[in-house]
């Protein structure tokens, strides 16, 4: 391998943002100093965009290893997709599982270091194929390992217990077993990726409250309280349960290398208020380092030219920052 990490890039679905904020990235010459990336697509969809969105980026189709300074593109498909900005088709849906299957093969064959995923529509992917509610179970179930979902922005961190679900099955969901395997994993990961050597985690209550010392549900006391005492006496510092309404607004988690929320929505809308499109979507706890942005496909503006790639950017930068700690520590 180069001294560079090998980047492989999925393009998401092809009618929504994924290439425009691929292109906007490394039009970035900086950018290249960092990785040598390599997209999974073919060269005629790129430089189609390319003159769509008009950026001036060398590309290279890969012929043997990915060359170093240009956007290296991994040709995959026979023909090149039609475009149709902002709309839900079964071709864009087949379309970004070959790139995103390409792209995860290729890192797991170990011919790149690390994977960055532009943003898929679920709705669309979704196939004998694909029956995941994300690329977070598809990529744990490929590669194996217990899949931790980390939203990250500078030192403002919040990994999920439970993620894709809905709402009605979380409660049932949430085990001590659970609690306690997520924030071991959370631990390892802060120490393994982002350096943090006693890491300090926050548990938000589930109910809320944190169920008011049982005036508002049990759950808080009866499982949250006790996997918290438990994993204490193994040396894992989780605090909590806090009450999840005020967390973000009193800027606890300050405190914190990291918060571990019950559910998706509980977390993520906190983290989005304060650092959407500049966070950066961490797959932890798999063998392999895979990064995204915090962002969907944002179909209303796919096509016009106004995407914000710096959370893309973001993404490739912390790919790259990981896979270099991983290295260091293995």
């Amino acid at each position: 391998m180069p001294a560079l990490p090998i980047i492989a890039i999925s393009i998401g679905d092809p009618n929504g943002v994924g290439v425009e904020i691929i292109l906007k990235t490394f039009q970035d010459k900086t950018m290249f100093e960092h990785c040598i990336p390599v997209v999974y697509a073919n060269i005629d969809f790129v430089q189609k965009q390319q003159l769509l969105y008009s950026t001036q980026i060398p590309l290279s189709l890969v012929e043997g290893m990915p060359k170093q300074g240009v956007l290296n593109i991994a040709a995959i498909w026979k023909d090149t997709p039609e475009l149709d900005f902002g709309k839900q088709t079964t071709m864009a849906g087949v379309t970004a599982f070959e790139s995103l299957q390409a792209a995860a093969f290729a890192v797991q064959k170990k011919q790149a270091d690390a994977l960055v995923t532009a943003p898929i529509n679920k709705a669309t992917i979704t196939s004998l194929n694909f029956p995941f509610a994300g690329h977070t179970h598809y990529l744990g179930a490929l590669w194996g390992g217990d899949a931790l979902m980390l939203l990250a922005h500078n030192t403002l961190r919040v990994a999920l217990l439970t993620d894709h679900i809905p709402l009605h099955k979380v409660t049932a969901a949430i085990t001590i077993d659970l609690i306690k395997r997520k924030a071991e994993r959370l631990s390892k990961t802060l120490q393994q990726d982002f350096g943090c050597q006693i890491p300090r985690m926050a548990l938000l209550g589930l109910n809320p409250h944190a169920s008011d010392q049982g005036v508002i549900g049990n759950q808080d006391d009866a499982i949250l309280k006790p996997a918290v005492a438990e994993l204490k006496n193994q040396g894992v510092l989780l605090t909590g349960p806090f009450a999840a309404d005020s967390f973000f607004g009193q800027k606890r988690y300050t405190n914190f290398d990291a918060v571990l929320s019950c559910y998706h929505d509980q977390g993520l809308v906190g983290f989005k208020t304060l650092a959407f499109g500049q966070g950066v979507n961490v797959t932890t706890g798999l063998p392999f380092v895979r990064t995204s942005p915090d962002h969907g496909t944002a179909f209303d503006i796919a096509g016009k030219g106004v995407a914000n790639h710096d959370s893309f950017s973001a993404a490739v930068k912390m790919a790259c920052t990981i896979y270099s700690n991983r290295q260091k520590t293995d």
